[in-house]
């Protein structure tokens, strides 16, 4: 098994940060793409024939022609490298999608990435989404100018808002309101916080917010509780290190911000009713 995760950042020799790729180079390099990987960007996955099946965090996503999912920044992931299917790939930064507030908000507030429910499939109009990405493609293989990023930007958008239309069309009202941006914020802040700080009063802090009202708007996105969401993050990251790193326990446990690694065990084994040890011998078999 291996057990070291790839990382990769965006290119920095592109000039702008996006990029569309055709997914026939996942078999030209499959070493490259099998995972497992971790990468500081998002990547669109557009199927146009055939069916493959991907690794994300502990989970398989099988997705078929017309389809398309997204992978969000830091997740771990592995690509189908066997499997006989076509279609492209769009790779972008979180700091190119945001030129302007709405952008961000958008980021931080879209059921495409609710963090609490991701990769989730969607099939856009063919003739919308094999349009909109040729011309992004297009435009990104264009010799840059002034114009470049804020086009590129705009399809780029336009992919994204569609997907999240076809997502929200039958949400009920509650998951609309402008005050899931609470909710999202408390994850974005977890995402940032959650190796070092464990305890809720932190996040309440931090967002300047009480504990009533945080409880109730985590559990209108997440039906958890702004405890159990925090514990639901480190046993992810805990599930990764034990399955893909060679860290042993007591620095899983010290870069997870338990002092002791009895209190990683204790923590482990409360969630998963097995210990990390006994996890990671596991997942080394399979």
């Amino acid at each position: 098994m291996n057990t070291h995760i790839k990382a990769y950042g965006f290119k920095k020799s592109l000039p702008i940060e996006v990029e569309v790729k055709d997914l026939a180079d996942v078999k030209k390099a499959p070493s490259l793409f099998r995972g497992p990987a971790r990468a500081d960007f998002y990547q669109i996955i557009w199927l146009t024939k055939g069916t493959a099946t991907f690794d994300i965090d502990f989970r398989k996503i099988t997705i078929k022609a017309g389809e398309v999912f997204l992978i969000s920044a830091n997740q771990v992931y592995g690509f189908d490298t066997t499997s006989t299917y076509e279609g492209k790939m769009i790779l972008f930064t979180s700091s190119f999608f945001t030129q302007t507030e709405l952008d961000a908000r958008m980021l931080h507030t879209s059921e495409l990435l609710n963090p609490v429910n991701l990769n989730r499939i969607v099939c856009p109009p063919e003739n919308f989404i094999t349009s909109i990405t040729s011309i992004l493609e297009n435009e990104v293989n264009q010799p840059i100018d002034f114009f470049q990023p804020y086009i590129a930007q705009n399809l780029l958008s336009a992919i994204l808002l569609m997907c999240e239309r076809i997502l929200t069309q039958n949400l009920s009202p509650l998951f609309r309101r402008d005050d899931l941006t609470v909710a999202r914020k408390f994850s974005d802040e977890v995402e940032k916080y959650f190796k070092t700080e464990h305890f809720v009063s932190f996040y309440q802090d931090e967002m300047a917010i009480n504990e009533k009202q945080l409880a109730q708007e985590v559990k209108k996105m997440t039906g958890q509780t702004p405890k159990n969401y925090i514990d639901t993050r480190l046993i992810l990251e805990a599930k990764r290190l034990l399955t893909y790193s060679t860290k042993n326990i007591k620095e899983i446990s010290q870069e997870l911000g338990f002092e002791e690694p009895t209190n990683f065990n204790k923590f482990f084994r409360k969630h998963l009713g097995i210990t990390p040890v006994t996890f990671r011998k596991k997942e080394k078999k399979l």
